[in-house]
């Protein structure tokens, strides 16, 4: 930032000027004659031309009729009574127009200044320029074309008629007349307009507001779910860790029942499966292996019947079968592996 001219620079942009420069661009979206809100809130004007008349709203004719009579009226100067003129300004200068056209008309009006009238509109804007046709006329003069051509009597209600002149192609309004009822109507219409729009959109706002507390009450309920199912997820956790580790006990549990059976069970499963006339003598047992002795009037039939048996996994002589004396019994030597149990369930 540097100091020129007693001027306070950025970026070649006189920062004194910029709030002038940010209401000049409010004041020329919303109150200048080509502004396009202006086109749609202003009051429609009837014009008479002469012995025609035609309709106008923002400066724009209207192709359609209204279906009520417009309240306002503008009588268009005979060009004889207008001085126009068309000057070139940098938009620069765009914030201080007003002041500048005055000067202007004070520099360039044949009329003294307190008969002078003037309008301006602008009619093309360029990239570092903007383009301003004016009128000038005479008050007096006005007021007597007024009284010769009886213009009052054609006036819509007791208001002045506006007075419109063209210059250059462009109709522009004259002030000091019937437009400052036409302006207000449209400042006021662009209130009630504001009015509505902030209206609505605090409305938005405040739907909007409910629905992110509305979602914010939703994701915090959600988040106190998620908290409780995670504790419980914790304790479902802990309880399967237990579980497994129950599991995994009674795992190596029938690991080893299945490894070391019972010799109480095989005795008793023997018991059962001999006859009165066999029995055992000798029985031990290691792991799964049992070795015995016995004795039985045909040792081949208890050796047939014990290896038919599904709980018994082989059932060998590691020794002959022989004849005790004169009893008529035969002793007999067995090795007998038992099965696994789920051997011995698919057998059964």
């Amino acid at each position: 930032m540097a100091v020129q001219g007693n001027q306070w620079m950025l970026f070649g942009i006189d920062m004194r000027h910029i709030v002038q420069q940010w209401l000049s661009a409010w004041r020329e979206l919303l109150l200048s004659a080509s502004s396009p809100i202006r086109q749609g809130l202003d009051e429609p004007v009837l014009l008479y031309r002469g012995n025609e008349t035609q309709l106008f709203q923002g400066g724009k004719p209207l192709t359609s009729d209204l279906q009520n009579s417009p309240s306002c009226a503008a009588h268009l100067l005979p060009d004889d009574l207008i001085l126009a003129r068309t000057l070139s300004l940098p938009i620069a200068a765009e914030p201080e127009l007003p002041a500048v056209l005055a000067m202007e008309v004070a520099a360039a009006s044949p009329f003294k200044p307190e008969d002078s009238v003037h309008g301006w509109c602008e009619t093309d804007r360029g990239a570092q320029s903007i383009q301003v046709t004016m009128a000038i006329a005479s008050r007096s003069s006005i007021e007597r074309w007024k009284r010769e051509t009886d213009v009052t009597t054609k006036n819509q209600g007791d208001r002045d008629p506006e007075i419109w002149a063209e210059a250059n192609g462009a109709l522009i309004a004259l002030t000091g007349f019937g437009e400052a009822h036409r302006e207000l109507a449209y400042r006021r219409r662009l209130m009630r307009t504001g009015l509505l729009v902030g209206g609505a959109l605090i409305l938005l706002l405040v739907a909007a507001a409910i629905f992110a507390v509305q979602q914010l009450s939703t994701l915090e309920r959600f988040e106190r779910l998620q908290t409780k199912v995670q504790l419980e997820s914790e304790s479902v956790s802990a309880m399967r860790a237990t579980l497994v580790d129950a599991n995994e006990t009674v795992r190596a549990a029938n690991t080893f029942v299945a490894d070391y059976p019972n010799p109480h069970v095989e005795i008793a499963r023997l018991t059962e499966l001999l006859t009165d006339d066999e029995y055992i003598m000798h029985f031990s047992m290691r792991g799964r292996e049992l070795r015995v002795r016995g004795r039985a009037k045909d040792a081949a039939v208890v050796m047939q019947t014990l290896a038919q048996t599904p709980a018994f996994a082989s059932v060998t002589a590691p020794q002959a079968i022989t004849a005790v004396g004169n009893t008529g019994l035969e002793q007999f030597h067995l090795d007998i592996v038992v099965g696994s149990p789920a051997a011995e369930g698919d057998g059964s």
